[in-house]
């Protein structure tokens, strides 16, 4: 399948009769269990790539780490692999398109792009640049917009879902293909952002959120994990060495620990 091909697949899936899952990884290992567990594509999380690079969360990855890893976890699947770049690595539009461009040359197909509360103009101008750099590529790019309104509590609810509605609607007119309320957890509110949006929506799930299947009956298209994969194993690590330390003991280690045999045939075909 050509790159074209899987970016079609890939905006295909956000309007089918079920939401497209997508727990997000953060290298080729994570994304192989991934894949091998039957999912139909893949996206990236920022935050994970920032945690296993010895970064905090925040952009603090320089954009060649970031398309390293992307391109590591690209030559690792066969599934589309969509890659997040948290605000684009530049704060112009040009610079975005560099980068949209460099994540192409990377193998993915699809992008999460927020605003960090940017003017609205200049994010639709930063999207549009996104479209124009894919379109020159050939390349159908599928752009997850998000907009952090919802990290941010600042005013009453109905100014925020005003602005986020504001805010995703415009980029979805920009050229955007799905948007990202992030933050957004309660069914009534998820409910009315569907109604008010005009394109697929993405919901942020995890513990404490509706699940799958309530997201579905809501309208929800794509449902996203960010960094919450990532955090489970590290939570899991810190588990199984906690227990070494404390009793020198290894039930911590969970019964479904892929052996050795598994884990290396899971990159067979890559030879990597």
């Amino acid at each position: 399948m050509t790159q074209a091909e899987k970016a079609e697949q890939f905006r295909a899936l956000h309007r089918g009769p079920v939401p497209l899952v997508l727990p997000n990884v953060w290298d080729a290992a994570s994304a192989r269990v991934v894949e091998e567990l039957g999912f139909p594509a893949i996206a990236t999380t920022s935050a994970g790539f920032a945690f296993s690079l010895g970064y905090p969360d925040g952009q603090h990855v320089s954009r060649d780490e970031m398309l390293a890893a992307v391109g590591r976890i690209v030559a690792s699947v066969q599934i589309p692999v969509s890659a997040d770049i948290e605000a684009g690595y530049g704060d112009t539009p040009e610079a975005v398109a560099d980068t949209i461009r460099a994540v192409l040359a990377a193998g993915a197909i699809g992008v999460n792009l927020e605003d960090a509360m940017a003017d609205v103009h200049l994010q639709e101008e930063r999207i549009g640049a996104a479209r124009d750099a894919a379109s020159a590529a050939g390349i159908p790019l599928v752009l997850n917009a998000r907009t952090d309104v919802y990290l941010r509590p600042a005013g009453d609810e109905k100014a925020r879902f005003d602005d986020a509605v504001r805010r995703l609607n415009a980029y979805l007119a920009a050229g955007a293909d799905c948007a990202f309320p992030i933050g957004a957890r309660d069914p009534g509110l998820i409910s009315a952002l569907v109604g008010a949006i005009q394109g697929p929506v993405n919901v942020l799930a995890g513990p404490g959120a509706p699940s799958i299947g309530e997201l579905q009956s809501l309208g929800v298209a794509r449902v996203s994990f960010g960094s919450g994969l990532t955090r489970a194993a590290m939570g899991l690590t810190r588990r199984i060495a906690g227990e070494l330390l404390r009793s020198g003991t290894y039930n911590s280690f969970p019964e479904d620990t892929i052996p050795s045999p598994e884990a290396n045939r899971l990159f067979e075909k890559t030879g990597r």
